[in-house]
């Protein structure tokens, strides 16, 4: 063999995956020559195709140093003396004797051992040792803090907004949605009164970050994954978004496949729209809301569950599409209602009618279904009614394309958010708050029209009665180099469109943001 003549300097030894947590792939013992080494695909025991086949090139010196240049498209973390860093493609990184490399970030840790000190199998927990452990112990902490803090501030907004019986998704067992008996009847059914299903940790918030494949334990704390969201004994799903793969979501949510009656509303046309209508179980209805002007599609990211207990509502950010759920910073928020008692079919909140009046713009055809315990309904926007959303603790904003006029102007989009902001009395820090504004496609914006937006972000009054005042708008918008350092790589490039002309408008750059997450692991 080639590699017989050369002066073998040491070897990337596999981490065992009992102590590596996030770690869900394998790798091969890969010797280290004095010289050129490459480290790639081929030494996976698993397929990962984040990898490539020339992923790093590793140059060895007879000193023990390690010059290691990343070659593939994705970034990996070199974690030295007690310090994690991300290095990108092109760059280089020097690593020594007991330095540990993750291939990718969160996956596949190796661990560099020179011919003088090797012994296998290795552990993470060989890492946390000395004052590297106090370094990293110090920083998880921080994390930590940062996140119960983070959590307490949520619960505290929550708990002030809620009532005592409120019923949130996720709450422990002692505070549960009721039910609607089969007669209609108001008394509340003590074997239906529980949960829909409270999420796998019990936290009591109804905004989560999705999970991310590829990252540390740590960083997905208290996220969620689609099986999380869409469980139990669904009677009845509404499924509302821009892509959806038919394939990945029976796969990913195998349930759905139990659910009787589902309506999908989808912004697919032509070919994509073809491979839904093959792909679709049987029972699935498919329908595209229409679009009263030639630009734009159907790109809300919502589910309406249908229970026995009640509904739960969930307003997301992802498409239903692998990559969405698996390798982007997501989130959602959702939250459980019950049944309304007849007694109180009457009465209207401010949530319902928010709900209602969107869902009765996407004009779906009515259909009518048996649910248990209820009979026979047509599902259509007025049906929506039937639930008890007094706890609820949103308002929703409605975007529906087209020009609208008169009172339909403060009905839908930014300037609803406008009415609803005016209504509400802030704390005084709240006054000139930044305005952050984050998307993933940028249209052909105007200073007259950015001006509108600040304005209505900026809505309301301070506890002393005075105006908010406009705070400093912010755009979040992914350079190249946060694009090619993604756990995609370049592929994620083609979730962010928008016409070069556009971004480059001189009036942005004054508006321009990167996002910085590092203390959440989601850099």
């Amino acid at each position: 063999m080639a590699s017989a003549s050369r002066v073998r300097l040491g070897t990337l030894v596999p981490l065992t995956k009992d102590n590596a947590g996030s770690s869900n792939g394998s790798v091969s013992s890969i010797p280290i020559f004095q010289g050129p080494n490459v480290v790639g695909r081929d030494h996976l025991v698993v397929v990962d195709k984040r990898i490539s086949r020339k992923h790093l090139s590793l140059h060895a010196s007879t000193d023990g140093s390690i010059e290691v240049v990343v070659e593939g498209p994705n970034p990996i973390i070199v974690r030295s003396k007690g310090q994690r860093r991300k290095v990108c493609a092109k760059e280089t990184a020097k690593i020594a004797h007991g330095d540990v490399l993750e291939l990718i970030p969160g996956d596949y840790f190796v661990k560099y051992v020179d011919m003088g000190d090797e012994h296998v199998p290795m552990h993470l927990s060989d890492l946390m040792k000395g004052k590297r452990y106090s370094e990293e112990h110090g920083a998880a902490v921080k994390r930590i803090r940062q996140i119960m803090e983070d959590e307490a501030l949520a619960k505290t907004l929550q708990e002030s907004f809620a009532a005592d019986d409120a019923a949130v998704s996720g709450m422990p067992s002692g505070q549960k949605i009721s039910s609607h008996d089969s007669a209609g009847s108001s008394e509340r059914n003590n074997d239906r009164t529980h949960s829909v299903g409270p999420l796998k940790d019990m936290l009591p918030l109804t905004f989560r970050l999705m999970h991310v494949q590829g990252l540390p334990s740590w960083t997905n704390t208290s996220s969620v994954t689609i099986q999380d969201v869409i469980q139990g004994e669904v009677l009845l799903a509404v499924l509302s978004n821009y892509m959806v793969d038919i394939d990945w979501l029976l796969t990913a949510c195998p349930s759905l496949r139990k659910v009787p009656h589902v309506l999908v509303l989808h912004g697919q046309d032509g070919a994509s729209l073809e491979l839904m209508k093959k792909l679709k179980p049987a029972n699935w209805i498919l329908h595209r809301p229409p679009l009263p002007i030639s630009f734009g599609t159907h790109h809300s990211k919502a589910m309406l569950l249908v229970y026995p207990q009640g509904i739960r509502i969930v307003v997301h950010t992802a498409n239903l599409i692998h990559v969405d759920w698996n390798y982007k910073s997501q989130g959602l928020w959702m939250q459980d209602f019950p049944w309304k008692d007849t007694v109180d079919m009457n009465k209207k909140t401010a949530f319902e009618n928010d709900l209602v009046d969107y869902l009765s713009a996407l004009k779906w055809p009515e259909f009518r279904v048996n649910l248990p315990g209820v009979g026979d309904v047509n599902i259509n926007a007025a049906f929506f009614r039937k639930f008890d959303y007094s706890n609820s603790m949103v308002r929703l904003i409605g975007s529906v394309p087209g020009y609208h006029v008169g009172s339909n102007i403060r009905k839908w989009g930014h300037m609803k958010l406008r009415n609803v902001l005016d209504e509400i009395m802030f704390n005084k820090q709240f006054c000139k708050s930044p305005l952050i504004y984050q998307f993933s496609s940028l249209g052909s914006l105007d200073e007259k029209w950015m001006s509108e937006f600040a304005c209505s972000l900026s809505a309301g009054k301070s506890d002393d009665g005075s105006q908010l005042g406009i705070g400093k708008p912010l755009i979040v918008w992914p350079t190249v180099e946060d694009v090619r350092c993604s756990i995609e790589g370049y592929a994620a490039g083609s979730c962010i469109p928008s016409p070069q002309k556009n971004v480059e408008r001189d009036f942005l750059k004054k508006y321009w943001s990167r996002w910085k997450a590092d203390h959440v692991g989601r850099c």
